[in-house]
């Protein structure tokens, strides 16, 4: 019997309906879509757990971008490639869930040692947030750069260091140089870390605490801060940089007309309706971005 191949493929998912990315028990999830697909197709063993993934994403996180390897015959794969491929599985998958593009790796391929990551988070989107200046977001990202122990900054989990190295942490604006949000791109990040940001950014942003407070939380870990949690559904992965699929990385570049207008949130009552159709928007970022990846194939 031949060896085995190993694939990458490029998904991207809408989190809402899931609780989380990695397989649980009696739970939808992202895995858990994937490998059931890999089954219809007779492409996997029933009762294995053949799909790894390069990030971990909590319930109702969304990704534009993950990075899934699985092992499959290679007369599969030389029988039609990554069209074949992404044809096939995207007819068994959910519709908020897209596989668009895959490549063969070696059989050592690991998902987890990517390069980097790379998030975005909707901070226009939550209640309260005011009208801060480009300049002034700016300079508050400036702070989580480089290497610190985000331990007030995350959920810290057993055995797992809290140190982690920021690459980049900047504004997200739309085309008319608006704040949306803000990305940020680490080797690796703890649990929450964006999300306890974004909070800490939101507090920032309405004096709850002041540059100085934050500052202070990254020089001295074992001083407890808590600056909250943000919602997740504001929260996308948005790359994943990974030496060995250079087909996919460069696959994510790319380019499509981003859909997001930064226009200001409605207030009181009507900030849910705001809200829901906020996040009809940012779907559509995912869908828009989908699209461009499989039309450009």
């Amino acid at each position: 019997m031949a060896q085995a191949v190993r694939i990458a493929v490029a998904v991207g998912y809408l989190g809402r309906g899931y609780s989380g990315s990695q397989v649980q028990p009696d739970v939808p999830t992202v895995q858990g879509e994937l490998e059931a697909a890999l089954f219809h197709l007779n492409w996997a063993k029933r009762g294995t757990h053949p799909v790894t993934l390069s990030s971990r994403t909590d319930g109702g996180v969304d990704a534009r971008m993950n990075i899934a390897s699985f092992d499959i015959s290679p007369e599969i794969w030389e029988s039609g490639g990554e069209r074949a491929m992404i044809t096939a599985l995207n007819d068994l998958l959910p519709t908020d869930i897209r596989v668009w593009a895959a490549q063969q790796v070696a059989l050592d391929f690991q998902t987890r040692n990517a390069s980097s990551r790379t998030y975005l988070y909707r901070l226009q989107a939550l209640e309260g947030w005011p009208n801060a200046t480009v300049e002034e977001l700016d300079s508050w990202c400036k702070v989580f750069i480089g290497e610190h122990d985000f331990r007030n900054f995350c959920r810290p989990q057993e055995g797992r260091t809290t140190i982690k190295r920021v690459l980049h942490c900047e504004p997200w604006l739309d085309t008319s140089g608006n704040i949306l949000g803000f990305s940020i791109e680490a080797e690796g990040f703890v649990w929450n870390q964006v999300r306890r940001i974004a909070s800490a950014l939101l507090g920032l942003a309405r004096n709850r605490w002041t540059i100085e407070d934050l500052k202070s939380a990254l020089a001295c870990p074992d001083v407890p801060a808590d600056f909250g949690r943000s919602s997740p559904e504001w929260l996308t992965l948005w790359l994943i940089d990974h030496p060995s699929t250079p087909h996919l990385v460069e696959k994510a570049k790319d380019a499509f007309e981003l859909p997001l207008v930064a226009e200001p949130p409605a207030t009181g009552r009507a900030f849910r309706l705001w809200a829901s159709k906020a996040r009809g928007e940012q779907d559509q970022l995912h869908q828009s971005a989908w699209l461009a990846h499989l039309s450009a194939r």
